[in-house]
């Protein structure tokens, strides 16, 4: 893998970003049932960005609608001034609703965005559910048995991860916050709304869930009630030890940082007091003061000539 300090890794990153467009695809339509047709359908890509999933199904919007939302406002004027007609493309809000009827779509997917959402990630939940027609099919990814290494810095264990957040506090420029979720707990809470029809493993080293439309009605806190599972408790108190973790490595960051301030500014000031020693030094040597009357004639001349 290449790094940020690599010569050309802007190049290989782009062809990295290029090909996991029509690896999506892919991954995709293998995930749908047999029998699926995107003839006369209305399909959804949430969390589109700038259209590298969703640019790869032109061939589909000849038969299908086909729409991406993103809540990045520059991929959505990109996508407008260049794909669209034939796609359909608007921008969200940190939290739904979107301004779309409900029950408008027969497909959608969401990749690599509830890996990011935090509070906000149920409330999506049930929007999409809201959006989808009875029966209708949602494709969702989700992350952790092979990002816990990365992401958490510590081996997988299934038993102690829920919904967990981590890195709460890094911008979106940074890859914003990361969320870990056990197969378990997806089964559990998002199969309130939707019921689990198949879970992929490992693609692009995330979890793929193939869930369809349950005709429930639920809200947030039916969503986020813990199960009977003990592991639900057990994940809790490994996230609330995960934030502490990370808290305190933040505060340590901060200390340094102080720290090197603090030491900068003193070798300023050391550097500023040497300056004023040496200029006092060289004011007061004896051939500075065996010039002075040269330069106070030297002066006079320059005044006279208008200098």
């Amino acid at each position: 893998m290449s790094t940020y300090t690599e010569p050309g890794w802007i190049e290989k990153f782009a062809e990295h970003w290029e090909k996991l467009g029509p690896q999506t695809r892919t991954a995709l339509l293998e995930l749908l049932p047999r029998d699926w047709t995107f003839d006369g359908k209305r399909v959804l890509d949430f969390g589109c960005g700038a259209g590298r999933t969703l640019r790869h199904f032109m061939a589909e919007a000849e038969e299908a609608e086909m729409w991406g939302v993103d809540i990045d406002a520059t991929s959505i004027d990109l996508l407008r001034e260049t794909v669209c007609p034939p796609l359909h493309v608007m921008r969200s809000g940190y939290a739904p609703p979107l301004e779309l009827e409900s029950s408008w779509f027969d497909l959608i997917w969401s990749i690599s965005v509830f890996t990011h959402l935090t509070d906000n990630s149920i409330p999506w939940l049930l929007e999409l559910h809201r959006l989808l027609r009875p029966g209708g099919l949602l494709i969702a990814t989700f992350m952790g048995r092979w990002t816990s290494e990365l992401i958490a810095g510590e081996p997988w264990d299934e038993n102690r991860v829920g919904m967990n957040v981590l890195r709460h506090s890094h911008p979106v420029s940074d890859g914003g916050p990361m969320v870990l979720m056990s197969e378990w707990w997806v089964r559990e809470h998002w199969g309130r709304a939707f019921e689990v029809l198949a879970i992929a493993p490992q693609i692009h080293n995330q979890s793929w869930a193939l869930l369809r439309r349950r005709d429930v009605t639920l809200t947030v806190e039916d969503v986020e009630r813990p199960g009977d599972d003990p592991r639900e408790s057990i994940a809790l108190r490994h996230n609330l030890h995960q934030a502490q973790r990370e808290v305190e490595t933040l505060r340590h960051q901060a200390v340094e940082t102080s720290e090197q301030l603090e030491t900068a500014r003193r070798e300023l000031g050391d550097s500023e007091r040497r300056l004023k020693q040496l200029r006092a030094y060289y004011e007061e040597s004896r051939s500075w003061r065996l010039t002075r009357p040269l330069r106070a004639l030297g002066a006079r001349g320059r005044a006279l000539s208008g200098d």
